[in-house]
């Protein structure tokens, strides 16, 4: 699934997580290059023009238990177009679906739940479920982004006001995106 993945060109630039060649410090260095760009052209965060501020506005956004919030009944849409389907689709939907969990607190266990959503941590095919899941977010923002998994980051030039506009146009594409896919922000670590 990996190799067909890849020779589709499925991995976006933007992505650092779980993917091979990338990791945290490529995804800091790679956006260091960019915000540096920027103040490098004088656009940094000093400037003051008619009541708003030039530079670089940088916006971190963190989905709430993102990798145990994937839903299990709409995850499928995702791979169906990637082109998959058939006898793998179907084993990834049984890998995912009929799960049951309890936890365990001093050698006492709750009773059984059945899990509705996520991918398994811990396993190798739940990080690229989570990949596959989250694919499409570039596609909603105008401005520059990187991503590592969940975490994500969008940013924006601000030579004029319109471009704060454009900024909050992609944050509100993305709250639109985590409404249409269930996927929460977690508003106490965005910054």
């Amino acid at each position: 699934m990996v190799a067909r993945l890849e020779k589709q060109g499925f991995y976006d630039d933007c992505q650092h997580g779980f993917v091979k060649g990338r990791s945290t410090l490529t995804n800091l260095l790679e956006t260091l290059e960019a915000w540096t760009r920027i103040i490098e052209e004088g656009l940094g965060l000093d400037v003051i023009y008619l009541d708003y501020r030039l530079g670089l506005d940088v916006i971190y956004l963190d989905y709430r238990k993102a990798f145990d919030t994937v839903p299990h009944r709409r995850l499928p849409q995702k791979l169906r177009k990637l082109g998959i389907n058939d006898t793998l689709l179907i084993w990834i939907e049984h890998f995912l679906m009929g799960r049951h969990m309890r936890v365990q607190v001093n050698g006492s266990f709750s009773g059984w739940i059945d899990v509705l959503s996520g991918v398994p941590q811990g396993s190798v095919l739940g990080p690229l479920l989570f990949l596959i899941f989250v694919h499409d977010l570039p596609e909603w923002v105008k401005n520059s982004m990187m991503m590592f998994a969940d975490d994500t980051k969008i940013w924006a030039r601000i030579q004029k006001l319109e471009d704060k506009d454009s900024l909050q146009y992609d944050v509100d594409k993305l709250v639109e995106w985590s409404k249409q896919w269930l996927l929460a922000f977690n508003p106490e670590n965005a910054k």
